[in-house]
């Protein structure tokens, strides 16, 4: 539990040096060392197969429920979803480095629902949702 707080701590601190950095935005070799960070966090918590993270890179998405709570982990490690199961937009917008946010700006207002459900399953939707509308949306995903 110990090793788990201080993951969170050392997330949202390197979270809040990119957001506040020079730029205002990760650049994307910044963002490949987050992404990475939030992998090796979630996947320690939710193990995901080979099969499920090749699978998902193809834009592919599995319906198993360790890779579901594998993305509610991701965003809950970002503070991007609540006990209610309700995603934040307005945060992964501020967040989003600019090459991200034409895509954010397409799926957030047609896949975000703001409605209290269990957030492995909502983050589930909001990727799925997101996949369909836009493939490039396999680019937000930590794998």
């Amino acid at each position: 539990m110990e090793h788990l707080r201080s993951t969170n701590v050392v997330f949202a601190i390197v979270m809040a040096l990119l957001v506040v950095q020079s730029s205002t935005r990760p650049q994307p070799d910044e963002m490949e060392e987050i992404k990475k960070t939030l992998y090796n966090a979630c996947a320690g918590k939710f193990p995901i197969t080979e099969e499920i993270k090749k699978n998902a890179k193809n834009a592919i998405i599995s319906d198993d429920p360790t890779f579901k709570c594998f993305l509610k982990c991701c965003f809950d490690e970002m503070s991007l979803i609540d006990e209610d199961g309700i995603l934040d937009g307005d945060s992964m917008k501020a967040m989003a480095p600019d090459h991200i946010k034409p895509i954010f700006e397409q799926v957030i207002p047609s896949c975000l629902k703001n409605v209290k459900q269990d957030g492995c399953e909502a983050s589930f939707e909001f990727i799925s949702c997101g996949m369909k509308l836009n493939p490039l949306t396999v680019e937000l995903l930590p794998l």
